[in-house]
């Protein structure tokens, strides 16, 4: 499971970790107590009494640190993980151009960028919901009546952690990655999952 606290641990890892944990530390202590004491029935016994009282401590330890965020983060940045250079749609463009770019090269969004600076995004569900639904003409609706804008955007060193916790805080699964102001790319939440499998 992948949130933006960071990728938690599945319960059978953990409980593989448990178990590969506690045999390696019980048969160090038994080592210990055999070495001090020569006697076999206190070492089992010490021993039995190690793991059945320690493992379920040290599952429950590990869920529970699983579950904070605190010294968590996503190393990388969002230039890792980009994609660029990005595809972009004049405001005046039609809704038809911009859907030929999407099928052409296989993608969800297109950037659009005005000449003053401003961007904004289109993506699939932008063409569906403010065009098709709605029986708009996409070869005489233009880009800026579909797209959203502002386009929601992060800069180019912006890290993993605080790219997750915006799209969970907006609700969205795609950014508009920029350097100085300039769109460079778009980021998507599966690409970022995908780089972390």
């Amino acid at each position: 499971m992948v949130n933006t606290k960071g990728v938690h641990e599945e319960h059978k890892r953990s409980v593989l970790k448990t178990f590969s944990w506690r045999i390696v530390s019980t048969l160090s202590t038994m080592l210990a107590v055999f070495v001090l004491t020569r006697q076999l029935s206190l070492t089992v016994g010490i021993g039995l009494i190690d793991i059945f009282l320690r493992m379920p401590l040290y599952f429950f330890h590990e869920r529970a640190w699983d579950k904070t965020s605190f010294g968590r983060t996503l190393h990388g940045n969002l230039g890792s993980v980009v994609r660029v250079p990005p595809v972009r749609a004049l405001p005046t463009d039609t809704v038809s151009s911009v859907i030929q770019k999407m099928v052409t090269l296989d993608i969800g969004a297109v950037i659009v960028a005005g000449r003053n600076g401003s961007h904004g995004l289109i993506t699939e569900k932008d063409v569906l919901e403010r065009a098709f639904q709605v029986g708009k003409d996409p070869s005489r609706t233009l880009a800026r009546d579909v797209m959203s804008s502002p386009a929601i955007s992060v800069d180019l060193g912006t890290s993993l952690t605080d790219m997750l916790k915006m799209m969970r805080g907006k609700e969205i699964r795609r950014l508009v990655v920029t350097e100085n102001g300039k769109p460079m790319g778009i980021v998507t939440e599966r690409r970022i999952l995908d780089a972390l499998i």
